[in-house]
């Protein structure tokens, strides 16, 4: 699949926003990196263990809640949400599906998941 978003480059959108996040009282992941065609996937989280990456993740969490956001090179992501409180108080979403995420979509990802946490 060739890539519609640079994966070093979303990573990096994270990046700018982790101390913000962890200021605010949120747990945030260390960055996942997968790598295409690898079975079973094995995620890892040094960046130049992989050669050929084909999605990039963190989870967020705070108290009871949770959410996680992975993007995938083909310009989509999966974002996940749960109050951690009733099964129906979740989000599940993903955005750029059919109409492909580039950096600033992403961005816009990143900070609505952050701004799901109270």
């Amino acid at each position: 699949m060739q890539a519609r978003i640079d994966l070093d480059e979303a990573a990096h959108q994270i990046t700018i926003r982790r101390a913000e996040w962890v200021a605010a009282g949120l747990t945030v992941s260390q960055t996942t990196w997968r790598e295409e065609g690898e079975f079973p996937p094995v995620l890892k989280t040094v960046r130049q263990e992989i050669a050929n990456p084909d999605s990039i993740g963190i989870q967020i969490t705070k108290d009871k809640q949770e959410g996680s956001v992975v993007l995938f090179k083909g310009g989509w992501a999966d974002l996940l949400w749960w109050s951690g409180a009733s099964p129906e108080d979740c989000v599940e979403e993903a955005p750029g599906w059919g109409n492909w995420l580039d950096i600033e979509d992403f961005a816009v990802v990143l900070d609505r998941l952050g701004s799901m946490f109270s």
